[in-house]
């Protein structure tokens, strides 16, 4: 054998060396079936992940470090976009043959539904599945990653208490009392642009029915819809709006530890606090399956929870231990009581009725 051929040789062994003992490192999970190995092992020969959510790197920062340290061959990149977004981004993608999603992660619970209904996701099984509420899997395949509460927000500065709303029924009363105050300078997210918008309001609206209308509209006029969390309370911060309705936890949460979080405050709705339902899923045809159902395991786990936790997300197994993490599903529910949360699924209404519904706000919004 030459030098050259030799040298080869030997570092084609090394690289198969490495490999196998890189798979050997990470263990099968306690309570994983046995052959959950090849999931490991096939995860060695792929590329990496590819991530769409509409998480910011804060949110993503905790889950990431703990996915690296059990997967170090793993090279995680995630992109934040809006909730809509991800699915537009990687419906325009698919088949194209380009580099798309290994895993989607939003709240548009409306495309959740469809893809649902028509099997656009790979119907993977977790092994996490049976520890998690029944909720967890409205679709095969489709999870649910996170249940985070929509709140209020406000200007503390600006909001003397007795202005600053409990509930979108105390916001109401206050508008409508004063109204210099708090026209034009009421926020939430458009559910006429907005997936996660649709998906928030329609729920709420299911449950409160005709009496939440007619709240809607009598301060319809006063709110201007956004289509994310994060300029909604930046502009609640510098004053432009006063408050904001059903606005994401997560951009709230981590804002409020930043400079100039002592100008903001917020409130569980105590009418009814809507708890979104981040959906996640492994599209058909994945370039790198084994990978993104070890990430899938990672994150519906003990451990993966509590990190995303730690990240602002709202964790909702029940053995997450809460002293870890700023709030959890169940207490939430404790705090807020739990027929105070509306649980906003994954409805195949979110389809059918849309276009109704989208009708019926924008004639809310303006005060009909």
């Amino acid at each position: 054998m030459t030098r050259i051929k030799l040298a080869a040789w030997a570092l084609s062994a090394a690289i198969v060396s490495t490999g196998v003992a890189h798979a050997q490192d990470a263990k099968v999970p306690e309570g994983y079936p046995a052959d959950y190995q090849t999931v490991i092992d096939g995860s060695h020969g792929e590329n990496g992940l590819v991530i769409y959510s509409n998480m910011a790197d804060n949110n993503w920062g905790p889950i990431l470090e703990g996915f690296r340290a059990a997967y170090p061959w793993i090279k995680v990149e995630t992109l934040d976009l809006g909730s809509g977004t991800v699915h537009s981004r990687w419906e325009a993608e698919a088949g194209s043959g380009s580099r798309t999603a290994d895993i989607l992660i939003s709240g548009a619970n409306d495309r959740w539904a469809s893809y649902g209904i028509d099997g656009k996701m790979m119907p993977y099984e977790s092994p996490e599945l049976a520890r998690l509420p029944d909720f967890a899997k409205p679709y095969p395949g489709v999870t649910v990653l996170s249940a985070d509460p929509l709140v209020i927000t406000y200007n503390a500065a600006l909001l003397p208490e007795e202005q600053r709303p409990t509930g979108f029924a105390s916001l109401v009363e206050d508008a409508l009392a004063d109204k210099g105050t708090f026209d034009g300078k009421v926020t939430t997210y458009d559910a006429a642009r907005n997936s996660f918008g649709l998906a928030a309001w329609w729920n709420y609206m299911k449950v409160k029915g005709d009496d939440g209308w007619k709240q809607l509209a009598s301060i319809g006029p006063m709110i201007r819809g956004e289509v994310s969390g994060g300029p909604m309370n930046e502009k609640i911060a510098t004053g432009e709006y006063v408050t904001g309705i059903a606005v994401s936890g997560i951009t709230i949460f981590p804002r409020l530890e930043q400079p100039g979080g002592e100008l903001l405050g917020f409130a569980f709705p105590d009418d009814g606090t809507i708890m979104m339902l981040r959906g996640m899923g492994i599209p058909k045809g994945a370039a790198n399956p084994n990978s993104a159902k070890l990430f899938v395991d990672y994150a519906l786990g003990n451990a993966g929870q509590t990190l995303i936790g730690k990240g602002g997300l709202t964790p909702y197994r029940d053995d997450v231990d809460e002293t870890q993490v700023r709030y959890t599903f169940q207490g939430i529910a404790e705090k807020v009581g739990q027929d105070k949360l509306i649980v906003a699924g994954f409805d195949k209404g979110l389809i059918d009725e849309a276009p109704a519904f989208v009708e019926k706000w924008n004639a809310a919004l303006a005060g009909r």
